[in-house]
């Protein structure tokens, strides 16, 4: 059966003082011990103390990862394994994206004709990139075969339009 409790203001209706002792106890809100966050800086400091002076930090960016172009040069045969980098036609394509790199800097040098997009490349190394047939920021460098298919490619549409 349950039992049927009266709420303490209704007990204390007709008491001069409410449980408050002296008049001068029930003035303001920091009589009403309970209510909201008043005496979050006394008797309730642990509920509260958390958010006392604690200011939200913002994470910085993440940086790109930098590498020289000796350091690149030396991982592009472990990256062509993984296939996160590909051979075609003589030339090594990379995305920066699929390598997790930001960007290359100019030490070292370059054998083979790598082609880069999403990489950042400072000027030296875009200098010797270019020297070895490379190109920075783009498609592979048509080869001779691919001009060769093209050619082909248009004969055979111009002899389709012919008929």
């Amino acid at each position: 059966m349950t039992v049927r409790r009266r709420r303490r203001v209704n007990k204390l209706r007709g008491k001069r003082f409410h449980g408050h002792g002296n008049t001068k106890n029930a003035r303001g809100k920091g009589a009403r011990g309970g209510m909201g966050r008043a005496g979050s800086h006394k008797h309730k400091f642990t509920s509260y103390w958390m958010t006392f002076g604690v200011k939200v930090t913002l994470k910085p960016k993440p940086k790109p990862k930098a590498l020289n172009l000796a350091d690149f040069v030396r991982l592009l045969p472990k990256w062509i394994a993984e296939k996160r980098a590909e051979r075609r036609g003589g030339q090594v394509l990379v995305d920066g994206k699929k390598v997790g790199i930001g960007k290359i800097l100019g030490r070292g040098a370059v054998a083979e004709k790598l082609v880069l997009s999403n990489i950042a490349v400072s000027e030296g190394a875009k200098e010797k990139i270019v020297e070895a047939g490379g190109s920075v920021g783009g498609e592979a460098a048509s080869s001779e075969e691919d001009e060769e298919f093209e050619a082909e490619e248009e004969g055979a549409e111009e002899a389709e339009g012919a008929k």
